[in-house]
């Protein structure tokens, strides 16, 4: 924000105690290309000549020269932190001039093209560190740097700017993190009594890691103990990955998983480069259609979707384009409307419905996967080799392949999506071709057959309709997926004459939700059925349900039907109910269920639940449970408490001729250079704050994330590639620490452990009356016996300084001749003496030097 003053202070008029010296200090400096000034008479201020001190800097509100690390905000939006420096005046610029170098310049996404001729060419010619002012880059922009925040917001006109869909991070703000070892554990130990048996059983998973310039490991494993089976342990994954930025995509070595967008999903060993959409600002994630139109003058364009705005903007006349509209999932329509200038008003309706195939236009999704399939499906380890491709050609169709085989197998995908008025669909067939062993010449000595896919999703607005999927499959009596050929190659190898390998002739999968009128509730059902070309009979499950509240109490009723290849049915109904409570009391809410089932056995449970400590760190619930037909009734007890460490589980429950407990714990150890910090959640991408002396200051709005006595914590669940903000709220520190800087802003690669340095200042707060023949005036500076500035003297010759040394001797200093400086010995009291506002008060007396 600009701000123009033009004052003169005369006459009898006396200056607000430390107004200059605040104003100075902690307020916003704005400038513009006309900077203006305030003008003060310093007789006010010190009748004594000898003791006036030189104010020329505060009349034309200019910031302390030096080199500042701030957040920069172009038209209010954060672009990073970046160095920028005030110059002295000893050199070419002017004292006070605000400067950033070429590089930063670029970084902040200055349309360099657009600049004026003397910009372009003072830009063209200047080194990428050389520090270039403002106020010559950018003549017509203002500006406001504020010292005390660490933030300098430019007002930019958009002609100036490059030109970034909503959510843009520009790469160079990405963070790859510190060199970092990550543990996210989730131990568990189980014991169980019956009245024939006690049994014990222990549990581990871990999903460790290590981070080193940019090279991200991974492992993830279980261990498990059983008293009658003995320990074993099951590695799931072991891989490194790596980013590649210029190519949005991501690296990955070692045991991982295809991205089972096109074929499913397998256990590979070996190398895979895979497109990494969350790379993409968010605007351009998932999909969204490209919306075009024509403006005739200055006109308001507004995106709604079941009369919700999704997006508005101000377009010149003439052509526009809107690219950067937010995933919308299956919500129906879009309505356009453009309010032009002089009050005219055009629409237009843009069909919409997405299936999960449908991209962007410009879009293109892709993975190469060179490996083995993993031992454990199958022991031989055959070759896998997989390719996908999908692209967004417009708004309506989005095309897709891929191949996947090995010397024994191949297949072939080809498929289109498309967005039509009544729906999207999706249709895609697979070829594939599998080689049988010689010694199964009776079965001939390949396979081969077609599957075909069609996906369809629509959103009906006049009704509240939500056919959210619907997928039917069919695949030829030869057709065999990539797994379903190597078991069958690997049970013929093995001479293995009683093959089983049910193949899916057909399978059907629908949902759908009916939006009732207002008050009347919503309503569902769900459908899947698959048949198999050797097996009789088909597996099928069905399920209804109907959700609603009567005021605060919320309820839903269901009833599912399953039945399995063998022909047998079950079916089972069920009611939901859920009761909350006031928020003060033991229990917060009470949920009820009932559950029959076609045997006509019906089972009751009703179940309390609250939380209770700050922040709810303790969650707790008892349920009881009674089945009538041969059950019993039961009792279970539940807790969870959330430490600054880890967080803790227990439980128990008991029936008839049986009990059991189980206590278990889980959390993150993050092993850096600062030694190992704890957290009692467990994260991927995640931050390390340090502030020194901090103890105890909790952390952004994570329930519970304080920093420890070491000056660390840790901050879970950041947003990989997007700017997330880490604040630390200074209530409840002590008295002697003050941090420097409360709020940062940072960008991380996925997977990593970003360092935040919280500078702090450490020192008792004191204030400190000098005495009537200490002739010092407003506005001096105080300094330590470090050389480090400690305070500034207000009126009534007052100084607030923080001071690290119990004893020590001050300087303070008005100018650079003997007789504009003093010192003063000071001896701190008992900490007893300090008055309401936690602050010591001494007197004083400055001596000429």
């Amino acid at each position: 924000m600009e701000r123009n003053l033009n004052l003169k202070i005369n006459g009898t008029l006396k200056l607000c105690p430390l107004a200059i010296a605040i104003a100075t200090a902690y307020f916003p400096v704005a400038q513009a290309a006309d900077a203006s000034f305030v003008e003060f008479n310093t007789n006010f201020m010190s009748p004594d000549s000898k003791s006036r001190i030189d104010i020329a800097r505060y009349e034309k509100g200019v910031p302390v020269p030096g080199k500042y690390n701030v957040e920069v905000l172009i038209n209010g939006v954060a672009m990073g932190r970046y160095d920028l420096q005030v110059s002295d005046g000893s050199g070419a610029l002017p004292d006070g001039a605000i400067c950033l170098t070429k590089k930063t310049f670029i970084n902040l996404e200055i349309n360099i093209e657009k600049l004026s001729k003397a910009s372009l060419e003072l830009l063209n010619g200047a080194d990428d560190d050389q520090c270039l002012p403002v106020d010559q880059i950018l003549p017509e922009a203002s500006f406001d740097l504020d010292t005390g925040e660490q933030m300098l917001s430019l007002a930019v006109a958009d002609i100036y700017l490059i030109k970034r869909p909503r959510g843009y991070v520009n790469p160079a703000l990405w963070d790859q993190g510190i060199t970092a070892g990550i543990l996210n554990y989730n131990a568990n130990f189980y014991r169980s009594v019956t009245r024939n048996n006690e049994s014990d059983a222990l549990y581990a998973g871990i999903n460790s890691g290590f981070n080193i310039m940019g090279w991200y490991f991974r492992h993830n494993g279980s261990l498990s103990w059983q008293e009658d089976a003995g320990r074993r342990y099951q590695s799931l994954d072991t891989y490194v990955q790596r980013d590649i930025v210029p190519l949005s995509s991501r690296l990955t070595l070692g045991d991982a998983h295809t991205t089972g967008e096109q074929f499913d999903t397998l256990a590979f060993r070996g190398i895979q480069l895979a497109n990494a959409e969350q790379m993409l600002p968010d605007s351009q994630r998932g999909y969204a259609p490209l919306i075009t139109g024509i403006a005739r003058t200055n006109a308001r364009v507004k995106v709604m979707q079941q009369n919700r705005l999704l997006y508005e903007t101000t377009v010149a006349p003439g052509a526009f384009e809107i690219n950067d509209l937010y995933p919308t999932g299956y919500g129906g329509d879009l309505e356009v409307i453009i309010e032009e200038a002089d009050g005219s008003v055009q629409r237009q309706s843009i069909p919409f419905a997405s299936t999960s195939n449908l991209l962007r236009p410009g879009i293109t999704h892709y993975s190469a996967t060179v490996g083995h399939l993993r031992k454990g499906w199958v022991e031989d380890e055959p070759l896998l080799v997989e390719f996908t491709w999908r692209r967004g050609l417009s708004n309506r169709f989005t095309a897709y392949s891929g191949i996947q085989g090995n010397e024994d197998y191949k297949a072939a995908q080809l498929g289109l999506a498309v967005g039509t008025p009544v729906g999207a669909f999706s249709f895609d067939v697979t070829h594939a071709r599998s080689t049988l062993p010689k010694q199964y010449e009776s079965f001939g000595r390949s396979m081969s057959g077609e599957s075909y896919q069609l996906k369809y999703s629509h959103m009906i607005q006049q009704t509240g309709s939500n056919i959210s999927v619907a997928a039917y499959r069919f695949s030829t009596e030869g057709y065999m997926d990539f797994m379903t050929a190597m078991q069958l190659r690997e049970a013929m190898d093995n001479n293995d004459r009683q093959i089983e390998l049910y193949r899916p002739k057909s399978r059907l999968g629908l949902t759908a939700n009916q939006r009732l009128p207002e008050g009347w509730g919503n309503f569902y059902a769900s459908l899947y059925q698959q048949d198999y070309w050797n097996q009789r009979g088909s597996d099928r499950q069905y399920q209804f349900g109907y959700n609603n509240h009567i005021g605060r109490i919320n309820y839903s009723l269901s009833a599912s039907r399953n039945r399995n290849g063998e022909g047998e049915y079950e079916t089972r109904y069920m009611l939901s109910m859920s009761i909350p409570f006031s928020s003060d009391s033991l229990f917060s809410q009470m949920s009820v269920n009932l559950n029959r089932d076609n045997d006509g056995r019906l089972r009751e449970q009703v179940g309390l639940s609250g939380t209770a400590l700050e922040n709810n760190a303790l969650s707790y619930s008892v349920s009881a449970a009674n089945a009538n037909k041969g059950g019993s009734s039961s009792g279970a007890f539940n807790s969870s408490l959330r430490t600054p460490w880890t967080t803790l589980q227990a439980s128990a429950g008991a029936g008839k001729h049986y009990h059991n407990y189980s206590l278990g714990m889980n959390g993150t150890a993050v092993l850096h250079s600062g030694g190992v910090t704890l957290s009692p959640y467990s994260g991927d991408t995640m931050a390390l704050v340090e502030a020194k002396g901090a103890k105890g200051a909790a952390v952004s709005n994570y329930p519970g994330v304080r920093i420890d006595r070491f000056g660390y914590a840790v901050v879970p669940y950041l947003n990989a590639w997007q700017m997330n903000e880490i604040s630390i709220d200074p209530k409840g520190l002590p008295d002697d620490v003050e941090l420097n800087l409360t709020s940062q802003k940072v960008a991380p690669y996925s997977g990593a452990v970003v360092k935040l340095s919280y500078g702090t200042t450490m020192g008792t707060p004191v204030l400190i009356v000098l005495d009537n023949d200490s002739h010092v005036p407003f506005g001096a500076d105080v300094f330590d016996g470090e050389q480090n500035a400690v305070g500034v003297v207000g009126q009534g010759r007052r100084i607030f300084a923080r001071l690290a040394q119990q004893s020590g001797q001050l300087k303070v200093r008005w100018g650079e001749a003997p007789h504009q400086q003093c010192l003063l010995n000071y001896q701190l009291p008992n900490r007893a003496k300090a008055n309401n506002s936690g602050m010591l008060t001494l007197n004083g007396r400055c001596v000429a030097r």
